[in-house]
C-alpha cells in the first residue's frame, strides 16, 4: 500500500468449503470413455423414449448414422450425482461401468499408468471397437427435451424426435433452425448442448424453480439419448439437457475460473499450491495419498513419485534379473541406501537373509528413504520445520516461491464469509499460501515479503510481520511489528511451530540465530552478582537516552506519575515536560510492546489531561467573575498569572496532538494488510480517534478562555488610544514614574523592545497587555502557528472595537484628532514590529489604519476629492462607512459637504457601518511535524533528572513484586 497521510486524522479548520463440481468434471472427464459407448435401460427421462418391438433396423439416415468414439477429456458430471444402472452379467456395459466406478488412483504412479493406458487405447483401437452396439430396438426414435434461455420467446423447453445414434451436433443443428431466438445469422456453432444435473425447488410463492448442481458440455459426437439410457442421476436429482449460447457459457466459465483462482482455498489448484508452499488440503482430497500420510514432505510430488518408481523398478529388476550382467550398479545403489537406513550391520545381514520377507522390507525402506532424502531449493527461500503440531499433516519444507508468503490456518465458515464480503466491496484479502493445523493460529497469522514486494528496498531483503493478535517470536523474542528477516533466523508461530528461514541465494550462508529469552529490561535479570546488578542499574538510570522501559502492567502507574508530578508550570522540568515524557512513554510502547496497548495509552493520557484542564478552567472562572476589568497594571498581572496553567496545557496538548497523529498514522500503515472490518482494529481506531478529539477539545477550550480574558482586559485600555494626545507633556509626566518603576522591576531579563517604560502613557497600558500575552506564549513554548493565531484574535478585537468606537463618535472626524490617533497607533505598531508581530498586526489592523488615514487627509485636499476617487483610494471602507465619514466630517460651522462627495445614483448606503465581532478568523488546529524529537539525547538537565526519577520509580515497582531476599537496592 502506498505511503500516504491518513485522512482520518488530518486536522482541519474551526466460507464453508464446498468441492467444486467442475473440478470433479475435469478429473473424471479425463478418465471416463464417451457415454455413447455404454447402454442402460432406464433414466430419469425414460418416459420420453418410446421403444418398439425388435425388428429390422430403420433405414440409415443422416439423423441416425453416427460413429461414436471415445470422448476427449471434457468435464463429466460429478459422481456425487450420477450412478450407473446395473447391466446384464458379463456385458460390455458392466465391464465399462467398472471403469466408470473406478476411484481415483492411490498414488501418482497408478494415475500416470492409467492415463497412458487410456491414451494408447484411444489412439490404437478402431472407432468401431469403441462404441457399444445397441440392440435393434435402440434405433427406434424417442423424444428428448431441450431447455434453455436461448430458445424462442415464451418457450420453456422444446421436444425433438431423436434416436440413440443422434449426436449433439445434429440436435443443435435441428433446433437452431427452428426454435432458437432469431439472431442475425443463426449458426449451430454458436450454441452448446449441456448435460445438467439438478432438481426442482419449491419456492415460497408455490412456483417451482430449477436448481442446477453441476453441468458439462456435451461433445458434438456424443449421443444424448445414450447418456439418458446409460446413466441416471442419484436419488433426489434429475437430468436435463440445456441449449445455451457458446459465448454466454464460456463467459460464465471464465468468471467461475477467475473466482476459483482468486479464492485462497480453491481446490482446483490444491496440488500446485501444496508443491509450492506445503499447504494442507481438505481431508476429503487427500485420499489418494492416504497410505503415505505418515511421510510428510513438501518437494514436488512428481520428483517423489519418480524416485519411488525408480526404487520400485530397481527392486523388481533385482527380483527377476538377479543374475543378469549389468545389474550390479542397481544392486550397489540398493546396498548404499540400505546402509543409510539400517545403521546396524547385523540388521542389514538379517534382512539380506530374510528371503522374500527381507526383500519386501528393503523395498519398503527404499520407498521411505526416497521420500526422506529431500534436497532443498537453490533458487528461492524456504522454511525448514523444526517443531510442528501434527506429524501426519506437517511438512518438512515450506517453499517461498512467491514474493509474498502468508502462514495461517484453515478459515472458519464465518471467516470465509467475511472474505467474500470484502471481495464484493472491492478489497481482495491476502491469499494464504501455507495452511498450518495448530489451534492457536489465526486464519492469517504471519506475512513474509521479499524482493519485488518491497519497493525501494535492497535485493534479497525480506521483512516479516505478524497479523494483529498473532503470537510470533523472532529469534526467541516476541514480535509485534514488521522486522527484517535474515537467512538463519528462527520464527515461532503460536506455541507449536518453529521454523528456520533460509535463503540459498545468499552466499556464504550466515550463521544460525540463537534463540534468546525475551527480557524487557536486561538490568532486572535475576542472574549475576549483586555488584553487577547495581552497576547495570546505575548505568541505566544515568543514561542520556530518551528511554523509559516499562512492563505493560506498569503503564497506568507510570502515566499517572508523569501527569501528576508535572501538571503545573512551576514543576521545574520545563514548559513541555508533560508532552516530552508522555511522548517518550508512547514511543517505547509503539516500538516494543503489544500494539493493542498504544491506543489505550493515548486515550488515557488525553482523558487525564482533559480532566486537569477542565478543573483549571472552572477554578479560573470562579474567581474571574469576582474581578472587574479595571484599566490598571495590577489587573494585567493578575490575569496573566491566572492564565499560565491554561497556556501551559494548551502548548503541551498541541505537541502531544502532533506526536499522537504521527504515531496513529504509522499504526494505520502497519495495518495495511489487516482486515479493515476487524472489530478489534475498529475499536483501536475509535480509541485513537477519541484521544485526538479530546486533545482538540483541550486546545480549543484553553485557546478560547485565554483569548476571552485577554481581550476582556484589553478592552479597558483601548479608549486611551483615541482620547489621549501623544504630544502632551502633561500626560507623559503623569504616569512616567510608575511605569519607570515597573520597568526597572521587570525589565532586567527582557530585551529592550519588551520594555514599555519608554512609551507614552497613552499607549503604555495597551502595549502592556500585548507584552504580557507575548510573555505567556514564550514561557509556555507555544507553537508559532498558535502564537500567531492568539495575537491575530487580539488584533482583530482591537481593530473591530476601535473602528466601531471611531465611527460612533463623529466628534473625532477632524484632521487634528485624526493625527493624534495616527500617532498613537504608529507607536503601537512600531513596538509590535520590534517584537516580531508586525506582519500579523498590519494584517488585522489595516481597516482601522485606513480609516484613520482617511481622516488625516488635509481639509483642502479632501474638499477637492470626488466620491469615486475617495472610494478608489480606500477600498476597505464600505459605501455606507465612507458616506458616514464624509457626511459627518468637521468642515466648519454651517459649511455643507461639497457636491463632489455625493455618491452616484443607485449606490447602496443602507448597510451597517459597524464591524461584527462574529467575523473573527477560524481557529486552525496545527498539523505539523512534532518539535519534540525523542530519538535525540535528553535535551535539558531538568528533564534528565526527571527521567532518572521515573526510571527509579519503575525499578521500585519491579522490585516490589520480588521476594525480599531477591530485591536490589542502590
Amino acid at each position: 500500500m502506498e505511503e500516504s497521510e491518513s485522512s482520518r486524522f488530518r486536522k482541519l479548520p474551526v466460507g464453508l468449503w464446498i468441492n467444486s463440481p467442475r473440478k470433479h468434471f475435469a478429473k473424471l472427464g479425463a478418465r471416463w470413455p464417451s457415454a455413447s459407448s455404454v447402454k442402460s435401460t432406464t433414466s430419469s427421462d425414460a418416459h420420453s423414449i418410446h421403444e418398439i418391438p425388435s425388428g429390422p433396423s430403420a433405414p440409415s439416415t443422416s439423423l441416425c448414422i453416427s460413429t461414436p468414439s471415445l470422448a476427449p477429456p471434457s468435464p463429466s458430471p460429478s459422481p456425487a450425482f450420477l450412478r450407473p444402472r446395473p447391466a446384464q452379467p458379463q456385458s460390455r456395459a458392466k465391464r465399462l461401468s467398472h471403469l466408470f466406478l473406478r476411484g481415483r488412483s492411490n498414488s501418482d504412479r497408478d494415475r500416470a499408468i492409467g492415463d497412458r493406458e487410456r491414451e494408447v487405447w484411444a489412439h490404437s483401437a478402431t472407432p468401431s471397437s469403441h462404441h457399444y452396439l445397441p440392440p435393434a430396438s435402440s434405433s427406434a426414435p424417442g423424444l428428448i427435451k431441450l431447455y434453455g434461455d436461448a430458445l424462442s420467446s415464451g418457450a420453456n423447453y422444446r421436444s425433438l424426435l431423436a434416436n440413440v445414434h443422434s449426436t449433439a451436433k445434429q440436435l443443435i443443428s435441428q433446433i437452431s433452425t427452428s426454435f432458437i431466438k432469431p439472431l442475425h445469422k443463426p449458426s449451430p456453432a454458436d450454441f452448446l448442448l449441456c448435460d445438467v444435473i439438478g432438481r426442482p425447488v419449491q419456492q415460497p410463492d408455490g412456483a417451482v424453480q430449477w436448481h442446477t448442481e453441476c453441468r458439462r458440455t456435451v461433445a458434438s459426437w456424443e449421443c444424448p439419448l445414450l447418456l439418458i439410457d446409460m446413466w441416471r442421476p442419484k436419488d433426489g436429482f434429475e437430468r436435463r439437457f440445456e441449449i445455451q449460447k457458446r459465448e454466454d457459457y464460456e463467459r460464465e466459465e471464465r468468471e467461475k475460473e477467475q473466482d476459483r483462482d482468486g479464492d485462497s482455498y480453491a481446490g482446483v489448484r490444491w496440488r500446485r499450491s501444496r508443491m509450492a508452499s506445503g499447504g494442507v488440503p481438505e481431508d476429503s482430497e487427500r485420499g489418494h495419498r492416504g497410505r503415505n500420510t505418515e511421510l510428510r514432505r513438501s518437494i514436488s510430488d512428481m520428483n517423489l513419485s519418480l524416485r519411488r518408481r525408480q526404487g520400485n523398478h530397481a527392486s523388481n529388476d533385482s527380483r527377476h534379473m538377479g543374475s543378469v550382467p549389468g545389474n550390479g550398479a542397481g544392486l550397489q545403489d540398493r546396498k548404499n541406501i540400505v546402509s543409510m537406513i539400517a545403521t546396524d550391520s547385523a540388521e542389514v545381514r538379517k534382512r539380506g537373509r530374510g528371503g522374500r520377507t527381507g526383500r519386501n522390507a528393503v523395498s519398503c525402506d527404499l520407498e521411505v528413504m526416497s521420500q526422506s532424502l529431500i534436497l532443498p531449493p537453490t533458487d528461492c527461500p524456504y522454511f525448514l520445520l523444526l517443531q510442528g503440531y501434527d506429524q501426519s499433516k506437517d511438512f518438512v519444507l515450506y517453499i517461498m516461491s512467491g514474493h509474498m508468503h502468508v502462514f495461517g490456518r484453515k478459515p472458519t465458515f464465518r471467516e470465509r464469509e467475511k472474505d467474500r464480503e470484502r471481495e464484493r466491496k472491492g478489497t481482495k484479502p491476502l491469499k494464504v499460501d501455507t495452511f498450518l493445523t495448530a489451534p492457536d493460529l489465526l486464519s492469517r497469522h504471519l506475512l513474509v515479503r521479499r524482493d519485488s514486494a518491497l519497493p525501494g528496498q535492497p535485493d534479497k531483503k525480506a521483512l516479516v510481520r505478524p497479523f494483529r493478535g498473532g503470537a510470533v517470536t523472532h529469534n526467541g523474542m516476541a514480535l509485534y511489528r514488521e522486522a527484517e528477516l535474515k537467512s538463519g533466523d528462527l520464527l515461532g508461530l503460536g506455541s507449536h511451530f518453529l521454523f528456520l528461514y533460509r535463503d540459498p541465494r545468499i552466499v556464504p550462508a550466515p550463521p544460525l540465530a540463537l534463540p534468546l529469552p525475551w527480557q524487557p529490561d536486561s538490568s532486572s535479570s535475576g542472574s549475576g552478582s549483586l555488584a553487577d546488578k547495581q552497576e547495570g542499574l546505575r548505568q541505566y538510570l544515568g543514561s542520556t537516552e530518551a528511554l523509559l522501559r516499562f512492563h505493560p502492567k506498569h503503564a497506568d502507574a507510570l502515566l499517572q506519575e508523569i501527569i501528576s508530578k508535572n501538571s503545573l508550570p512551576d514543576s521545574g522540568c520545563g514548559a513541555l515536560a508533560p508532552a516530552y515524557l508522555l511522548s517518550v512513554m508512547i514511543d517505547y510502547a509503539s516500538k516494543h510492546l503489544d500494539p493493542a496497548l498504544m491506543p489505550q495509552l493515548l486515550l488515557k493520557a488525553a482523558s487525564q489531561i482533559k480532566g486537569i484542564v477542565w478543573d483549571k478552567v472552572k477554578e479560573f472562572g470562579d474567581h474571574s467573575t469576582e474581578q472587574e476589568a479595571d484599566a490598571n497594571i495590577e489587573n494585567i498581572e493578575k490575569v496573566s498569572s491566572d492564565l499560565r496553567p491554561l497556556m501551559f496545557w494548551m502548548s503541551n496538548a498541541t505537541e502531544l496532538l502532533n506526536f499522537f497523529q504521527v504515531k496513529v498514522e504509522a499504526m494505520e500503515k502497519e495495518w495495511e494488510f489487516e482486515d479493515p472490518g476487524d472489530p478489534v482494529l475498529s475499536a483501536d481506531l475509535d480509541s485513537c480517534s477519541e484521544a485526538l478529539s479530546q486533545l482538540d477539545d483541550v486546545i480549543m477550550h484553553t485557546f478560547q478562555h485565554c483569548v476571552y480574558h485577554l481581550t476582556k482586559t484589553l478592552y479597558s485600555f483601548l479608549p486611551a488610544l483615541l482620547d489621549t494626545n501623544p504630544f502632551s507633556s502633561d500626560e507623559k509626566d503623569k504616569d512616567k514614574e510608575g511605569l519607570g518603576e515597573q520597568g526597572e522591576g521587570e525589565g532586567t531579563g527582557e530585551s529592550p523592545e519588551d520594555d514599555v517604560s519608554a512609551l507614552p502613557p497613552t499607549v503604555a497600558g495597551l502595549v502592556e497587555v500585548y507584552r504580557r500575552s507575548l510573555l505567556l506564549t514564550r514561557e509556555a513554548c507555544l507553537s508559532p502557528p498558535l502564537t500567531s493565531q492568539t495575537f491575530g484574535y487580539l488584533f482583530f478585537f482591537t481593530n473591530t472595537s476601535l473602528l466601531n468606537t471611531l465611527l460612533e463618535r463623529d466628534s473625532l472626524f477632524s484632521w487634528s484628532r485624526a493625527v493624534q490617533i495616527r500617532t498613537n497607533l504608529d507607536l503601537v505598531l512600531d513596538w509590535l514590529q520590534g517584537v516580531g508581530l508586525g506582519d500579523v498586526a498590519s494584517e488585522f489592523l489595516k481597516k482601522l489604519s485606513m480609516t484613520v488615514n482617511f481622516l488625516c487627509i488635509p481639509k483642502t485636499r479632501l474638499i477637492q476629492s470626488s466620491w469615486s476617487s475617495l472610494q478608489e483610494d480606500h477600498p476597505l471602507l464600505s459605501s455606507a462607512q465612507l458616506h458616514h465619514l464624509l457626511m459627518h466630517y468637521k468642515l466648519g460651522p454651517a459649511r455643507a459637504p461639497p457636491a463632489l462627495w455625493t455618491p452616484p445614483p443607485g449606490t447602496e448606503l443602507g448597510g451597517d457601518i459597524f464591524e461584527s465581532f462574529l467575523d473573527h478568523p477560524p481557529l486552525i488546529l496545527p498539523n505539523e511535524t512534532p518539535r519534540l524529537d525523542v530519538t535525540q539525547p535528553i535535551p535539558s538537565p531538568e528533564l534528565q533528572q526527571e527521567i532518572t526519577r521515573l526510571r527509579s520509580f519503575l525499578w521500585g515497582l519491579d522490585q516490589d513484586e520480588l521476594p525480599a531476599n531477591q530485591r536490589t537496592r542502590l
